[in-house]
């Protein structure tokens, strides 16, 4: 379902960056924005299709991938509500989307006119300000889990996925994984079956406890240990 709206003046859900805008330019971004629903699964944007949105999300969680060797999917990240997509759009020589985007929840999302957007950016300065300190965090911890995953062996990225669910997807112990084994795998390099094969054997060893899709992490000092060992 896709709604037109106008109401970024009174959207009770704004983003820390949008909340900077004054009314008149809270009322130019809804003209430029689309509310749009999605279903589990469905795909939001496409990598390789044209790029004309910014993408906010309003409500749910949805991963980023990307197509590798022998057209494999790999996941970058997770996303929740708050957080922008798709802001390298912003470039004007990208005509693409150079990743994917597919709802793991049901979700709500504002597609944003890149051109509207970017208006936004060059009239209002601190308004640019805040998308580029939020677009190099966001950077950052890319960043941080590309690094990971190459320097590290398969139970220290699983180590790390899991603080990583717990710390900046969830924000809570324990946490309900919207993700299958198979998207775990594909998130921090290895195969389903490795991811199975270590999440039995941090079960065992008492580090975590999963029942269904619901993660806790039991002991914390353990878990870091491998983290650290890599």
């Amino acid at each position: 379902m896709t709604i037109k709206t106008d109401a970024c003046l009174n959207c009770q859900i704004k983003s820390n960056v949008v909340s900077i805008l004054n009314d008149e330019e809270l009322c130019e971004l809804g003209k430029g924005c689309l509310q749009t629903e999605f279903r589990k699964g469905e795909l939001i944007f496409k990598e390789g299709t044209p790029a004309h949105h910014v993408v906010y999300i309003r409500e749910g969680f949805v991963k980023l991938s990307k197509k590798g060797i022998g057209e494999k999917d790999y996941i970058l990240s997770i996303h929740k509500k708050g957080a922008y997509l798709a802001l390298n759009n912003l470039n004007n020589q990208r005509r693409q989307n150079s990743v994917s985007a597919t709802a793991v929840t049901p979700v709500k999302v504002c597609f944003i006119d890149t051109e509207v957007f970017g208006l936004l950016l060059k009239k209002n300065g601190q308004f640019a300000s805040e998308v580029i300190q939020y677009m190099v965090g966001d950077e950052m911890n890319y960043f941080d889990r590309l690094v990971n995953n190459v320097q590290q062996q398969v139970p220290g990225r699983l180590a790390n996925s899991l603080f990583y669910f717990r710390d900046q997807v969830y924000n809570q112990n324990p946490f309900k994984l919207d993700i299958t084994k198979q998207e775990l795998a594909a998130l921090i390099g290895t195969s389903r079956e490795s991811v199975a094969r270590l999440l039995k054997e941090f079960q065992e060893a008492g580090i975590i406890r999963v029942q269904k899709n619901t993660f806790t992490i039991v002991d914390e000092q353990k878990l870091e240990e491998i983290q650290r060992k890599g």
